[in-house]
């Protein structure tokens, strides 16, 4: 599973949250929350934003490339 898939879902079920729970905080259904998850679609900056507030990691430590599915740490980004 790539590092931003695994990022998302470390962070949604940190904070205890189903797919479900997460997709109506972030105002979407379900359907499209699984596909942020499964890498198949790219987070809106919108979207990211309120990802990043819900589970309470600010935007500087997770980098949502919105155009290459990918995410990484901020405490990587020294490497």
């Amino acid at each position: 599973m790539p590092e931003f898939q695994i990022i998302i879902l470390a962070a949604r079920t940190n904070v205890k949250l189903t797919q479900q729970e997460m997709a109506e905080k972030l105002g979407i259904d379900r359907t499209s929350y699984i596909k942020y998850e499964k890498g198949e679609v790219s987070m809106r900056m919108d979207t990211a934003t309120k990802f990043s507030e819900i589970v309470k990691i600010p935007m500087p430590y997770i980098d949502f490339s919105l155009s290459g599915n990918t995410a990484k740490s901020g405490l990587d980004q020294d490497k």
